[in-house]
C-alpha cells in the first residue's frame, strides 16, 4: 500500500464534500504533520491509501504518490482535451506527459526560457513541442495545466 502526501482531511468541509480535498482547511500531510515516509508498517486513513500492485519497487513507485497524484487530478480536470499544455516541466508534468501521450493526447511542454535540457527531456518523454513559457505553441491548445508556482503564467496559459 502507498500513502501519499495528503494523508487525511476533515471530510466535512465544503471542499471535502465536493471532491476537492486538496483544498481542505484541516489537512494532514504524510511526512510533515503526521509521521510517514518509507516504512514497513503504518496506520493510515483508508481514504488516502492506494494499492501499489506487485510490479516495481518502493523507490520507483513512490513518485506516483505525490507528483503522480497531483498531476493525475489535474489531468482529469482537463477533460477530454486533445492538445494539452504543461507549464513547469518538473516531476508532476513529466509523469503526466507520459500518461497523456498514452491516452492519445498531444503534449506541449513549457519550461523556463532557454532551458533546452528540460525541453529536450520533455520531447524524450513524448511532448510534440517544447519551448519557453513566454513562447506561443505552434497551434492553439485545448487545455493547460500549470505546475510552476508562477502567477504570470495564468494569463499566458489562458
Amino acid at each position: 500500500m502507498g500513502v501519499p502526501w495528503l494523508g487525511h482531511t476533515c471530510g466535512v468541509c465544503s471542499y471535502c464534500r465536493h471532491d476537492r480535498e486538496n483544498l481542505c482547511d484541516a489537512p494532514e500531510f504524510t511526512g510533515y504533520t503526521r509521521d510517514g515516509g518509507y516504512a514497513t508498517a503504518v496506520v493510515a486513513d483508508a481514504r488516502f491509501a492506494f494499492p501499489l500492485g506487485e510490479v516495481g519497487d518502493d523507490v520507483s513507485l513512490a513518485p506516483l504518490l505525490c507528483a503522480g497524484l497531483i498531476g493525475w487530478r489535474s489531468l482529469v480536470m482537463s477533460g477530454e482535451s486533445e492538445k494539452l499544455g504543461l507549464y513547469g516541466f518538473g516531476a508532476a508534468a513529466h509523469i503526466i506527459a507520459q500518461v497523456a501521450r498514452r491516452q492519445g493526447r498531444s503534449v506541449y511542454a513549457f519550461t523556463r526560457q532557454g532551458d533546452v535540457t528540460t525541453q529536450d527531456f520533455a520531447k524524450k518523454v513524448g511532448a510534440v513541442w517544447a519551448g519557453g513559457s513566454d513562447d506561443s505553441p505552434p497551434e492553439p491548445l485545448d487545455a493547460a495545466i500549470i505546475f510552476a508556482p508562477v502567477g504570470n503564467l495564468v494569463p499566458a496559459a489562458l
